[in-house]
C-alpha cells in the first residue's frame, strides 16, 4: 500500500541517525513490549508480514510520532483483536472479559519461547519446487503495480531497470501471507540498481549501486 511507511527517497526528513548501541533498549518498556509481541504471535496467530501491515496501516502522525515500538504492541494489539482474544475493553482496564479458546489459541510457556525465537523459522522452500523465471545477469523492470494491501517493493523502484545479482530460494510471498492468502512460495532475487537510475544523474554518488532483495512476482523481463 502506498502509504507514510514508504519513506524511501523522499525529501525533508533530514539524515538517518546512526548510533553506535541503537541495538539496546533504551528503556524498559521497550523491552517488555519486545517480549509481549514474540510470546504472542505463534498462538494467535500471526506472522511478521501481517504485523507489518497493521503497522503499515497507522495514521501518518500515529507513523511519524510512535516510538518504534509502540507501533509493535499497538500492531500487535489489533491483531488480537482481530483474532478475538480481547476487546477493547479488556485492553484499556487489563480485567478479563471472557475465557479464550485454548484449544485453538494454546498457551506457550517461556522455556517454549525462548527455545522458539533461538532455533527461529524457516520459511524456504526447496530451490526445484517452483519454477526460476530469471538467471543470473538478466535485465528486469520491476512492475509497476500499486497493490492496496502488503508488499516488499519500495515506492522509489517501482518501474525501474536493474539486474540480477543472485538468486536466494524459494521463500513464501509476503503480500500473500500479509493478506491471509496462504504462503504462495516463489523465487527471491538480489537486484541491483544504480543510483542514477533510481533518482536521476544528478544524485550525489550517482554510480553507487542499491541492492535489494525482491520476489518473482514483483519484477518482469525487459
Amino acid at each position: 500500500m502506498d502509504g507514510i511507511h514508504d519513506l524511501g527517497g523522499m525529501h525533508g526528513f533530514g539524515p538517518i541517525p546512526i548510533e553506535s548501541q541503537d541495538y539496546r533498549f533504551k528503556h524498559d518498556w521497550q523491552r517488555r513490549a519486545f517480549g509481549i509481541v514474540q510470546a504472542v504471535a505463534g498462538n494467535t496467530p500471526y506472522v511478521a508480514d501481517q504485523h507489518r501491515y497493521k503497522i503499515e496501516q497507522l495514521s501518518a502522525t500515529d507513523y511519524l510520532t510512535l516510538d518504534y515500538f509502540e507501533k509493535w504492541i499497538t500492531a500487535t494489539s489489533a491483531l488480537l483483536k482481530d483474532a478475538r482474544l480481547v476487546n477493547d475493553q479488556e485492553l484499556a482496564t487489563g480485567q478479563k472479559e471472557f475465557d479464550v479458546d485454548l484449544v485453538n489459541h494454546p498457551a506457550v510457556s517461556a522455556d517454549d519461547l525462548l527455545s522458539a525465537m533461538k532455533i527461529g523459522a524457516d520459511y524456504q522452500f526447496p530451490t526445484n519446487s517452483q519454477p526460476q523465471g530469471f538467471a543470473i545477469g538478466t535485465r528486469v523492470r520491476v512492475r509497476s503495480d500499486s497493490p492496496q494491501g502488503h508488499t516488499r517493493v519500495p515506492r522509489y523502484v517501482r518501474g525501474k531497470f536493474g539486474t540480477v545479482l543472485a538468486t536466494e530460494g524459494v521463500f513464501q510471498h509476503a503480500d500473500s501471507v500479509a493478506a491471509g492468502q496462504g504462503r504462495n512460495p516463489q523465487h527471491c532475487y538480489l537486484v541491483s540498481f544504480s543510483a542514477a537510475e533510481l533518482w536521476g544523474s544528478s544524485v550525489e554518488q550517482a554510480d553507487d549501486d542499491i541492492l535489494l532483495n525482491l520476489a518473482e512476482s514483483y519484477l518482469e523481463p525487459m
